[in-house]
């Protein structure tokens, strides 16, 4: 990857230490005043919200309010990028950058940051009390593999959503930052579940509907996708009718086309402007 936007870190030093020592506060709250039990469910719920507010930017064509990452022209907040906002808005008036825009997008992104805080907080308590219990290893308190895998994709889904914007909204990123706010809530959910002992005692008939539920999983998450490949190449009033397409209930399609995976927005497969 040697695209200097992937690597890009706008903010300056003075702001990047104001939020990094916001985030620290935060950690070292979630890690040691609340409970395990009530972390989760306050993350699970946060997490909800945070897809809600994802799902808001993205509506409300604000996904490259402030077109740098993590800041907004290298500062913290639009009011301190005032200045540089209102140029980029005076030279193109019609642009994807405006100052409501820049601060949907950004407190996205502060939000974004405190539920991974959250996140880290999960896994440092899991750990903590994987060291200080001991006997029953089926205490749900010692179990240490789910939060790990929440931090690993809590830290893809941070990645995701940074290249979502220094890649300027590449369809394949897009739908995978979409996937990876679904699977984050799913763990979440799970983990939640098991804090709450829900996930215990279940009736030996539940069993049998297990590759039922599984094929319904795999199934959702399969839609799940296909919907965000569909948002994120504006193709969704490619039909304009319904349930036909055209009049038409096999139309003409190019398969090969339409999931030509790496591309930018708004390209044909060959890289022309479609």
């Amino acid at each position: 990857m040697n695209n200097p936007a992937v690597w890009q870190f706008s903010l300056g030093a003075v702001h990047a230490a104001m939020w990094g020592g916001s985030l620290l506060v935060a950690l070292v709250f979630f890690s040691r005043f609340v409970t395990l039990r009530a972390l989760s469910v306050a993350t699970l719920a946060a997490t909800l919200a945070l897809v809600m507010l994802g799902a808001y930017v993205r509506l409300t064509n604000a996904g490259l309010g402030c077109p740098d990452w993590p800041g907004c022209y290298g500062k913290l907040s639009p009011t301190h990028a005032a200045e540089q906002i209102e140029a980029a808005q005076t030279a193109s008036p019609n642009g994807p950058v405006s100052l409501p825009k820049a601060w949907r997008e950004m407190i996205h992104r502060y939000f974004a940051s405190f539920v991974g805080v959250m996140i880290l907080a999960i896994a440092i308590q899991a750990l903590t009390n994987r060291r200080e219990r001991s006997g029953n290893s089926d205490d749900p308190g010692r179990a240490i593999g789910l939060p790990l895998a929440l931090v690993l994709v809590v830290v893809l889904q941070g990645l995701f959503g940074k290249w979502t914007v220094t890649l300027l909204l590449k369809p394949v990123i897009v739908t995978l930052h979409l996937l990876g706010g679904m699977a984050l809530v799913a763990l979440l959910a799970w983990f939640s579940a098991r804090h709450l002992q829900l996930t215990g005692g279940q009736p030996s008939g539940l069993r049998g509907i297990r590759p039922i539920a599984a094929i319904g999983l795999i199934t959702l998450a399969a839609q799940i996708a296909l919907g965000g490949w569909v948002s994120t190449n504006y193709a969704a009033l490619a039909c304009v009718d319904f349930p036909t397409c055209h009049g038409a209930w096999k139309p003409a399609t190019d398969f090969a086309h339409g999931f030509h995976f790496f591309r930018e927005l708004g390209m044909t497969a060959e890289g022309e402007l479609l």
